[in-house]
């Protein structure tokens, strides 16, 4: 059987390579390939499909909210009453809000990249083939398949 496992690159990936091992799977039956993407292009076909500015209303109508009760709090104290000031306060925090999540998606983006996707070809015995996906799936494999190997 060969089968084969998605993974970040993280220490969920060491572990089940740990495991694999430990179960008798020698480095000659396994085949770690780390897959190149033009992670840009990947990245905001992916972030258009999730709608990415909806994170960013989330957050500023979070911030604004926060920043209404605090400002209508105020506004008894000042002169323009409390309604005002927490529409006031409203409008700033949604700002604040929205512009941070902007600075931070735009910066984060960067630190994605450098996380690729690992694929691990195993190939086994079929009975080791429920043990060898089992160890996957628990060390967070984000895909699993597998195949029946030609035997010559």
């Amino acid at each position: 059987m060969i089968i084969v496992g998605t993974f970040r690159y993280s220490l969920e990936l060491e572990q089940a390579l740990s495991d694999l091992e430990t179960l008798g799977i020698n480095r000659d039956q396994l085949l770690v390939v780390c897959m190149d993407s033009d992670a840009g292009d990947f990245l905001s076909l992916k972030q258009r499909a999730a709608g990415s500015n909806s994170n960013g209303i989330e957050i500023g109508l979070a911030c604004a909210t926060a920043l209404s009760v605090i400002g209508s709090s105020v506004g008894f104290i000042l002169s323009w009453g409390p309604v005002i000031w927490g529409l006031i306060t409203a409008f700033i925090g949604f700002g604040l809000g929205f512009g941070i999540n902007a600075v931070f998606r735009k910066y984060g983006r960067q630190r994605t990249r450098n996380n690729p996707e690992i694929t691990v070809i195993v190939q086994c015995k079929t009975d080791n083939f429920e043990h060898v996906q089992k160890v996957m799936w628990s060390n967070h494999a984000l895909t699993v398949g597998h195949a029946h190997a030609s035997t010559e």
